[in-house]
């Protein structure tokens, strides 16, 4: 009878620690003032006690594995919890990287009809990633890395079950040292094929594996600009990572050039001069990448002053396109992602730890 008791206590108790986690999915996109990137505001504020909602589940899950609480949780807010925790506990964005790597991975997440999950399920699906994205980290092959962020993106449903996309990336770090805000990376005589990995524009296999695609990308990344040091006791958290594509063809500068590397050919047929790039034009879309990055795309998009580069991807290559008509053409094709960066305390979400 005692041992009844006590069950039956412990299932009241827990499902009052879980239930009182219940929230409406968190946003965090609302605009901020300047002054809101170097101080602990109520939108960070009410951030971090969705997080730490969250994480008290997991807590209590791991404590009680054999209870069912029979709560639910929309499949977006399951996401979101999954990701913001995660990227929190085990992210380092702020460190300074030279190269990246990219991992992904398919999970699934049972739901209802309503399209809902449980919470088990959710907190089940937490350590399948912790898993994979560990496995991920260990088995990149960068004498010093950090983690930076996963992203995870909502597909099909099949069976029941959630299709979730895993998106990981790993980065190489690197000190550089401080150069000036107009300083050109790719030095004279310097040539590189616009793409397709094919090296230096010699075709050197000595250079197979990079393109001038991914030299700028190099530099994107390792010249991103990192965040003042937080004052004493608080950290940055990055949340709602954002993937922005862009394809080369959208900017152009007073002349007409593209910012972005973008020739068009209605026939396909493109020049050696063309395919080759060199220090000038190099420097050039290194530096049309920075203002596509920094200055056009926030200001297009009418984002506020903590929505952040974090990351880029750019790819070189062959392609057809529909603009007016069908041509080809090749490009850098690029996917940007950002995060709005929060000042919180160290006391409130603790600084992050290595996979």
């Amino acid at each position: 009878m005692k041992t009844t008791f006590f069950q039956f206590f412990a299932i009241l108790t827990l499902a009052s620690l879980l239930m009182q986690g219940c929230h409406k999915e968190p946003q965090s996109a609302e605009p901020i003032s300047q002054s809101d990137e170097t101080v602990y505001t109520l939108k960070a504020a009410q951030l971090v006690a969705d997080i730490n909602k969250f994480k008290q589940k997991l807590t209590t899950m791991h404590k009680n594995p054999t209870l069912k609480s029979g709560e639910v949780m929309g499949t977006e807010e399951a996401c979101w919890n999954i990701e913001t925790l995660f990227n929190v506990t085990y992210g380092f964005p702020d460190l300074n990287y030279s190269k990246t790597i990219t991992d992904t991975a398919l999970v699934y997440l049972p739901v209802d009809a309503s399209g809902n999950a449980l919470l088990e399920d959710v907190v089940t699906l937490y350590e399948e990633i912790l898993g994979i994205i560990t496995n991920f980290y260990l088995a990149t092959n960068f004498d010093e890395k950090g983690f930076l962020f996963m992203q995870l993106k909502t597909g099909e449903m099949i069976n029941g079950q959630l299709e979730i996309l895993v998106r990981s990336v790993t980065g190489e770090q690197r000190s550089t040292p401080t150069e000036p805000q107009e300083w050109n990376p790719f030095e004279d005589n310097e040539e590189w094929w616009y793409g397709e990995l094919y090296g230096k524009c010699d075709h050197d296999p000595l250079y197979f594996g990079t393109d001038a695609a991914k030299k700028i990308e190099f530099y994107l990344n390792t010249k991103r600009p990192l965040p003042p040091s937080p004052p004493t006791g608080f950290r940055y958290i990055y949340v709602d990572h954002e993937d922005i594509l862009k394809y080369g063809h959208e900017y152009i500068d007073n002349e007409g050039n593209y910012l972005i590397f973008f020739i068009e050919r209605e026939d396909g047929n493109f020049s050696h001069d063309e395919k080759c790039l060199n220090n000038e034009e190099l420097n050039f879309h290194y530096h049309g990448q920075r203002k596509v990055i920094y200055n056009i795309i926030p200001e297009e998009m009418n984002k506020p002053n903590n929505w952040k580069f974090v990351n880029c991807e750019l790819t070189g290559e062959l392609t057809s396109i529909t603009l007016q008509d069908i041509s080809y053409c090749i490009r850098h094709k690029n996917k940007l992602t950002y995060a709005y960066r929060y000042l919180v305390p160290v006391s409130e979400i603790p600084l992050p730890v290595e996979l």
